[in-house]
């Protein structure tokens, strides 16, 4: 069985279970479920340690700022460290649990969204979205009755997010105005994902959508699955989807078709999923399965689905991300794991050479073995 520290450009440690791992440039920003939040430059050297009240739910960061920084989202709070350093610049208390958080790239608008959780209905009953400038003051809040499950913030300072029940659709907020659009109506979005302007969603009906030009229309890319789409990735070409039935599949992000590319079953339900570098000439697909009791980390071509390598028997999987040549991994027994493309295509090759080699071996006594006949035959 392949060990995935193995492959691994630097494997870290949190004090507690990793639950939020963010890819900026060169660096590696993480937080766990205690609140800690860790920096590492690309070879993994620790820059900086800071605290937040508690879970770290969600990292957003603000590269173009001046200075650069980093928020998150942490037990009922939304909090921003300097980038360079860790230290705090400003904290604010939301009302309900801290759930999702977006920033401009230039810093001037950050978005952050609340939840209420209500245990005699066992559903969510109100949230909030807060707008904040870069120096964490409030420009507003609005409150509506669906949790949002994907937020996005375009580069004007226009949010969208995907809504459950009961409304379901979208909602968008500006600094002057918050709407509802009333799309989709019967059928939840789960989750999304967004890249260079382009916008996917995941429906409980199985649905991959992809939010329109004018960010006010949902186009159905994929409605070929029966199981809800728990888990999304999109690099803009292709969009990752999986859930519960443990399926993966690959959708076209653009174009006209309305049917899944590819389909892998990797045979546990899907809990997280990103795109990544070439792996052996194309891009790859990344899925993080849960049996619940141990956790899988499966390797895709892009190209069709097969499976390049799956590392077995980890703890939960709690992020995936990936940004140029690299992907992380925050994992439930507190590592923090970083894959590099061109190391992780050498330790691929390597090991390719090596099972080759161990088939040689295996063979050669058998070719002994009938050497020997042919040379009992020709002496008979």
């Amino acid at each position: 069985m392949a060990s995935l520290e193995d492959y691994a450009w630097f494997v870290r440690q949190m004090p507690a279970a990793a639950s939020s791992v963010l890819l900026g440039r060169t660096r590696v920003y993480a937080g766990d479920w205690d609140g800690n939040l860790r920096a590492w430059d690309s070879e993994g050297e620790r820059i900086w340690d800071s605290e937040a009240q508690d879970r770290v739910e969600r990292m957003a960061g603000a590269s173009d700022a001046e200075p650069p920084f980093i928020c998150a989202t942490a037990g009922a709070e939304v909090v921003s460290f300097d980038a360079a350093n860790g230290e705090l610049r400003w904290r604010h208390t939301l009302g309900g649990s801290s759930d999702l958080v977006a920033c401009t790239d230039d810093g001037t608008r950050i978005l952050a969204t609340s939840s209420v959780y209500e245990l005699e209905f066992n559903d969510f009953i109100e949230s909030t979205c807060w707008r904040f400038d870069g120096d964490g003051e409030v420009l507003r809040e609005d409150p509506f009755d669906e949790r949002p499950w994907h937020l996005l913030l375009d580069g004007k300072g226009l949010a969208t997010m995907g809504l459950g029940r009961p409304r379901c659709g979208l909602m968008q907020q500006t600094d002057d105005e918050c709407e509802h659009l009333q799309l989709s109506p019967d059928d939840p979005i789960l989750c999304g994902a967004t890249i260079d302007g382009t916008t996917i969603f995941g429906h409980a009906s199985g649905v991959v959508s992809r939010l329109g030009k004018s960010g006010s229309g949902l186009k159905t890319l994929d409605k070929g699955a029966e199981e809800s789409v728990l888990s999304l990735a999109c690099d803009g070409v292709i969009a990752l989807a999986g859930g519960d039935d443990g399926v993966v599949r690959a959708v076209a992000a653009k174009g006209r078709a309305r049917k899944s590319l590819w389909s892998q079953n990797v045979g546990a339900a899907v809990d997280e999923c990103a795109l990544g570098f070439e792996v052996a000439g194309e891009s790859s697909a990344w899925a993080a399965s849960w049996d619940g009791m141990r956790a899988s980390l499966h390797c895709l071509s892009c190209g069709d689905g097969s499976i390049h390598m799956s590392f077995e028997g980890l703890p939960r999987i709690r992020s995936l991300t990936s940004r140029a040549d690299r992907v992380a991994i925050g994992l439930d027994d507190c590592r923090v794991i970083l894959l590099n493309e061109a190391l992780f295509n050498r330790r691929i090759s390597a090991s390719e050479e090596t099972d080759e080699d161990s088939d040689n071996l295996s063979d050669e006594p058998s070719r002994r073995s009938a050497l020997q006949e042919r040379l009992r035959a020709l002496r008979g």
